[in-house]
């Protein structure tokens, strides 16, 4: 059985194998001497055992015990100090720029130097500029979009690139940020940047922005998504009706339309959500589980615009054509008065009535509430055009239909044309109901009267309008 020491390393506990100890302590020692005169030589050396600590966790765990093999291994890894520099020295002399312990640079998001999710400041030691300029940048990026109302745009760029930029979470990867090895050459390096940054004042400003920013976020998503949730889900139209419910009225292409309801609010709130997750993140500093709810999130998104897409499709092919059918019908000129009669087989409710009048346009609406829940009363609109006195005067009335083939449109707007009936000065439009057993088919209609200005229209039932006074949209 091999003896065991417990010491601290980079203000971490771990237990050693004596001989490995030994030998980090002489390697340690060492350091300390050969950088005790050098400027921020205890702040180097500090950095060093910070290093071996990470490199201990990453290779052993930080609970288990440091073998000698991976002490040397990590030894032979970070390298003599007087062997770097001597071999920095000898490539400057040949007048080499490029660095023999250099290593392929690669895009990761920076954690130990973030403001949001440490995109900017993983952007800037992949490009090799200033993390504040960098920074700066993006911010003009982002107000210049806003500007010209394109500020979400800014944002979802911005957590997309979080999403797909992996986090530098090893020593590796956070040495590959800037293509550099895991050596004492680089921890120097590393010092001098971490103290050119912390000596920087834009970085203050940027972390309070940045929480200013997630507050934003944060206050934005929770706004949205109770509001979307309010206006399909927590709001009855009519009785029993919530809007979401509407698609049940329609007669579509598919039978259950209830994956098309999940997949069209998942459509609506996941990237809601996925936002709020980002601002709870950058506003409390929360950690990245392993499972993590953005990639999740945008995963399930995906999934949901595909299934909604099929679906909505499958459901619309009932619609794909359009066509229309009219026909006219003359008035005699001895008719000083055209009445309308719009003709239902139950009375008018006395609420949930919608009427909007006008001078020349007459539409009305009303929802026939039942034990099983209501039923939409549609009736055409009426538009009047007035005309000269020599001009002939007619009633035009077009059915216009939606199927999947011209033919069966044909055949629904004509079949349509037969709501109307003109005997003598009397015009009778009759109603369309739609509810879930008797679904909205695809045809709608409209009449439209060509009179003179001297002929009087007046709207005798069920409603009293006489097209001399507006009448506002109104619900009761």
């Amino acid at each position: 059985m091999k003896k065991v020491i417990k010491v601290s390393i980079g203000k971490l506990a771990f237990t050693l194998e004596e001989e490995g100890y030994l030998l980090l302590k002489g390697y340690l020692d060492s350091l300390s001497e050969y950088y005790g005169d050098k400027e921020d030589g205890a702040e180097i050396v500090e950095g060093i055992e910070e290093r071996v600590a990470e490199l201990f966790i990453e290779k052993c765990g930080p609970d288990s015990v440091v073998s000698t093999s991976v002490i040397k291994e990590i030894i032979t890894i970070l390298g003599r100090p007087e062997t770097i520099f001597e071999e920095e020295g000898d490539i400057r002399s040949l007048g080499i720029n490029k660095r023999r312990r250099s290593i392929p640079k690669r895009l990761y998001r920076d954690p130990d130097n973030k403001v949001l999710g440490g995109v900017c400041s993983g952007i800037a030691a992949f490009t090799g500029l200033d993390t504040a300029l960098v920074r700066i940048l993006f911010f003009i990026f982002f107000i210049g979009f806003f500007s010209f109302g394109g500020g979400v745009v800014a944002l979802i760029i911005y957590l997309i690139m979080w999403v797909l930029i992996p986090q530098a979470k090893t020593v590796e990867q956070r040495c590959s940020m800037y293509g550099e090895a895991m050596d004492l050459s680089n921890i120097h390096e590393s010092i001098k940047r971490a103290g050119k940054e912390n000596a920087s004042s834009i970085q203050r400003i940027f972390i309070i922005f940045g929480k200013i920013i997630s507050a934003i976020i944060v206050f934005v998503a929770l706004i949205s998504i109770a509001a979307l949730t309010f206006v399909f889900l927590g709001i009855e139209v009519f009785k029993g009706i919530l809007p979401l419910n509407f698609i049940d009225y329609v007669e579509l292409g598919v039978d259950n339309t209830l994956f098309m309801k999940i997949t069209f609010l998942a459509v609506l709130l996941l990237p809601l959500l996925g936002i709020l997750w980002v601002g709870l993140q950058l506003l409390f500093d929360l950690r990245t589980p392993r499972i993590r709810p953005g990639i999740v999130m945008l995963l399930l998104w995906v999934l949901s615009l595909i299934g909604f897409s099929v679906n909505a499709t499958k459901a619309s092919r009932p619609f794909w054509t359009k066509t229309q059918e009219s026909v006219e019908y003359p008035i005699g000129k001895h008719h000083d008065t055209i009445f309308i009669r719009f003709e239902h087989n139950n009375p008018i409710p006395i609420k949930r009535v919608i009427m909007n009048a006008s001078y020349s346009d007459f539409s009305l609406m009303w929802m026939d509430e039942k034990s099983d829940g209501a039923d939409i009363v549609v009736f055409p609109s009426v538009r009047i055009i007035r005309q000269s006195y020599n001009e002939p005067s007619l009633v035009r009335i077009k059915s216009k239909a939606h199927a999947y083939s011209y033919a069966e449109a044909i055949s629904k707007a004509q079949e349509n044309l037969s709501q109307f009936t003109l005997q003598d000065s009397l015009l009778t439009i009759r109603s369309k109901s739609f509810g879930k057993r008797s679904k909205w088919d695809g045809t709608y209609q409209n009449i439209t009267l060509f009179i003179p200005n001297s002929v009087e229209v007046i709207v005798e039932e069920p409603i009293k309008h006489n097209f001399r006074k507006r009448v506002k949209t109104r619900l009761f």
